[in-house]
């Protein structure tokens, strides 16, 4: 998880103006592309194993819900809208806003994660 987050972060906090001042946005995502992926296969295979474990009890369970459905959310989210506004020649506005969402649906993720634990 931290590997496909962590690229992800990377390029929400260019599109947010904050870091990598060097590289542009289109420039971070081709860089990070390959890793990005590696890491959601990754958490998606290991999600499964982790599920298969004790499927009734996760589907019963309001984070491992809200979870998935953020999961879902976003992976279609930064390959649609994340990544044509990063690749893009939009306006800084669009991409704060972009990168802003992005970065708080992420970390939505992974608080549902830690609390699956404890409800």
């Amino acid at each position: 998880m931290a590997l496909s987050v962590g690229m992800i972060v990377l390029v929400d906090l260019r599109l947010l103006g904050v870091g990598l001042r060097g590289q542009t946005a289109a420039q971070l995502v081709a860089e990070t592309e390959l890793w990005t992926l590696a890491g959601l296969a990754v958490v998606i295979a290991s999600g499964l194993m982790i599920f298969s474990s004790d499927p009734v009890a996760y589907l019963h369970s309001g984070p491992f819900l809200f979870k998935m459905a953020a999961l879902l959310v976003a992976i279609v989210y930064n390959y649609t809208i994340h990544r044509m506004v990063a690749c893009g020649n939009d306006s800084p506005l669009a991409g704060k806003l972009v990168g802003g969402f992005s970065l708080a649906l992420w970390c939505s993720l992974v608080f549902a994660g830690i609390f699956i634990a404890f409800v």
